[in-house]
């Protein structure tokens, strides 16, 4: 075995970045050296910027909708094909916070959206009570259009990583009243009930009447935005009181009609911000994948991932017309660790078992809904959503989390219902919760040749902005 010298293990780790460690632990990683003006200069300077971003993808999740595509559709995920094109640059990217190496979502987003890893929790603002400026004023004050777009509430954690500043990511509130006041230009996806808001006097500040004043279009179905994506001017649209429901349950017959999905919502952003002279930055979030993860819900993950591929196509198809675009595409960090796994002899049942998870209809939050409306269990939605009978045993453990009014009954779906599910569709989970797996990002266009093979997230704030040609120091 080779002598191992105290000087030569300490330039090991000064090589490695292990030394980097602990800044991470202790909640000190800042966004030294991702600046614009430290970043070497693209060759050419991007216009708009589409930043396209799947909430919680484990990279088990891109496997299973990779072979269930395959299988059913002969041919692969547009994000695999990615990987076959010689002008997309690739990168691996660590997508830790401050405070810990599992990121939630704020402080993912944050990471992009202010240049410095900053706590759970948070949105854009530093462990330290300092507010930094997030990217979409950075683009305003340049002139730009900006954009969200998005199947969770718009106020959420990722939407708001790109646009607001407050301490704790449940001020919703707080941040619809920002939006409001930065001119957001297209906002679209859910979320109404954080824009009629009840103050401590007892009065409602109603912002969807202030936005119609500034000159916004609102719309609040699918047909609506279809003939709003034609028009001018700033775009406001708001398709459900919390999140757009799952790509499954608005597939299934009479489920949720007129609900837009991402495509619908982003194909109306890019025709509204193609008219701004001066070009945009749009983010746009399959924001349910991190949902599906927690709950641990196969066919759910499958079909809201399967959506946002489908977006894929849309934007190279945009940046065809349009080269002076840049496009990114990644995540934000895993959930639940989604997998398909070896099933029967030699794993020769994996196969079939794709077949099976064509056998779950609904969510587990459909069914959530159906069960707690008639605050009691009913064997009839099960079979309904996953085409099971449900045990005397599967029933008691639903009834008690009924009886015990709780929040979410996924916790008891995952404990009545997961063994079978998986033992039937081959899907397993690692948890219910973020993991730390590193993820993958694309770029492409102007600026998409300073991303590094291994980035940080936080890194990415200098990258856009130089693409841009914005200075943010």
């Amino acid at each position: 075995m080779e002598n191992v010298t105290p000087s030569s293990r300490r330039q090991f780790l000064k090589m490695s970045g292990l030394a980097g460690a602990a800044s991470l632990l202790t909640g000190s990683a800042t966004a030294s050296g991702n600046h614009p003006d430290k970043l070497p200069k693209v060759a050419g300077q991007a216009k708009n910027v589409i930043f396209l971003v799947v909430d919680g993808l484990s990279n088990g999740t891109v496997g299973l909708a990779h072979h269930w595509k395959l299988h059913h559709q002969q041919q692969p995920l547009n994000w695999i094909q990615l990987f076959e094109r010689k002008d997309i640059h690739r990168a691996y990217q660590d997508t830790a916070s401050a405070s810990s190496p599992v990121t939630d979502s704020s402080a993912a987003a944050s990471s992009w959206g202010c240049g410095q890893r900053i706590n759970n929790g948070a949105v854009n603002v530093t462990p330290g009570g300092e507010s930094l400026k997030p990217i979409l004023s950075y683009a305003k004050e340049a002139g730009k259009a900006t954009g969200l777009v998005t199947t969770c509430r718009v106020t959420h954690a990722t939407p708001a990583g790109f646009a607001a500043n407050v301490a704790k990511r449940n001020m919703e509130d707080e941040i619809a009243q920002q939006y409001f006041e930065r001119g957001i230009d297209v906002i679209l996806g859910g979320g109404a009930r954080h824009f009629t808001q009840k103050q401590e006097d007892g009065s409602v500040n109603k912002l969807i009447p202030q936005f119609k004043d500034q000159g916004y279009t609102y719309v609040k179905n699918g047909s609506e935005l279809a003939a709003a994506a034609k028009g001018q001017g700033p775009l406001l649209g708001l398709f459900a009181d919390s999140h757009i429901p799952y790509m499954i349950d608005r597939e299934s017959d009479g489920a949720e009609p007129g609900t837009p999905g991402l495509i619908d919502m982003f194909r109306a952003a890019l025709a509204r911000l193609d008219q701004a002279e001066d070009g945009f930055l749009l983010q746009v979030e399959a924001g349910r994948v991190d949902h599906a993860g927690h709950a641990n819900d196969a066919g759910a993950i499958l079909r809201e991932f399967l959506e946002f591929d489908a977006c894929i196509p849309v934007a190279l198809e945009y940046i065809d017309a349009h080269p002076d675009t840049m496009l990114v595409i990644t995540t934000d960090h895993g959930t639940g660790g989604c997998q398909l796994n070896g099933a029967g002899v030699s794993y020769n049942d994996s196969g079939p078992a794709l077949e099976q998870i064509n056998q779950i209809k609904y969510s587990f939050e459909w069914l959530h809904q159906r069960l707690m409306e008639a605050q009691q269990f009913e064997p009839k939605y099960v079979k309904m959503a996953f085409g099971i009978d449900a045990t005397p045993d599967q029933a008691a453990i639903v009834q008690g989390a009924i009886d015990s009014q709780a929040k979410y009954l996924s916790g008891a779906f995952i404990e009545a219902f997961g063994p079978q599910i998986k033992e039937m569709t081959a899907v397993g989970w690692t948890s219910s919760k973020h993991t730390a797996e590193c993820v993958e990002l694309f770029a492409f266009g102007p600026g998409s040749e300073t991303v590094p093979a291994f980035v940080k997230n936080y890194e990415m704030f200098g990258i856009i902005n130089n693409a841009l040609g914005i200075q943010t120091s």
